[in-house]
């Protein structure tokens, strides 16, 4: 008796567990998001800030910031009896906030995996408010990068956002790297939310992102985050392998 209500309740917490493994999130492609949204049948949300959203959105999306110390609590008032669609700029923050509503009981939650700047690149239509003041800094336009990349250095260029945890993580090491290597290689910061026009042509689709060049030829490139060791070796590589001396 003891041993069929033991295996009776190991056979129950192996389908408990079964059924967790099931309720998950689903990470989906633009294409694939757009065919979801267009249904209409669910909550559309973008997760970045009020300045973000303001300067491009998807059409019927509501808005709430992942960095808001109400966001979870405004989060969780969503209802569980229809599907959630989240999407932020590269995919991270709405990753997050689908796995609040998941661990919380919703059962279907699909998550924009590349973000919105993945939207973007497809030309897919987004709304842009009336009045949005678009983050100029360290803004960098097609032209401007064709002549940053004529000059005799190597450039390193660092495609980063605002909003971007790991690229704000990071911007001290860039900023040392940039003061100890000037005299050999460029280093250049450029904002991706102020350069749409130049990430569109690049085809870059998430930050951070980093790339060194030497006459338009890519050298070295990495998509999300690095240390400075990783990038100083890069660095001497480069420089011994074209007899440059690292002499200050």
């Amino acid at each position: 008796m003891f041993r069929n209500t033991l295996l009776a309740l190991l056979l129950m917490l192996v389908f408990v567990s079964c059924e967790a493994q099931n309720t998950d999130v689903t990470h989906v492609n633009s294409p694939d998001f757009r065919k979801l949204i267009n249904k209409q049948n669910g909550s559309l949300l973008d997760v970045r800030t009020t300045s973000e959203f303001s300067n491009g959105h998807i059409e019927g999306s509501g808005q709430l910031n992942y960095y808001a110390m109400d966001f979870r609590q405004k989060l969780l008032l969503l209802p569980k009896n229809q599907p959630v669609y989240l999407y932020c700029n590269t995919g991270w923050r709405s990753k997050r906030a689908a796995e609040i509503l998941v661990s919380n009981g919703y059962t279907e939650v699909y998550n924009l995996e590349r973000g919105i700047m993945e939207w973007n690149l497809l030309d897919y239509p987004v709304i842009v408010e009336p009045g949005a003041l678009a983050d100029g800094e360290n803004k960098m336009e097609p032209d401007e990068y064709a002549a940053l990349l004529n000059s005799d250095k190597p450039v390193f260029i660092d495609f980063y956002a605002p909003w971007c945890a790991p690229c704000r993580q990071m911007m001290p090491m860039i900023d040392s790297l940039a003061i100890e290597y000037h005299e050999h290689i460029q280093i250049v910061k450029i904002n991706a939310d102020a350069s749409k026009k130049l990430v569109k042509a690049l085809k870059i689709a998430s930050v951070p992102y980093f790339v060194l060049l030497q006459n338009s030829e890519i050298i070295f490139s990495k998509e999300g985050l690095t240390d400075r060791n990783e990038l100083e070796n890069v660095f001497k590589s480069y420089m011994t392998n074209n007899n440059v001396s690292s002499e200050k």
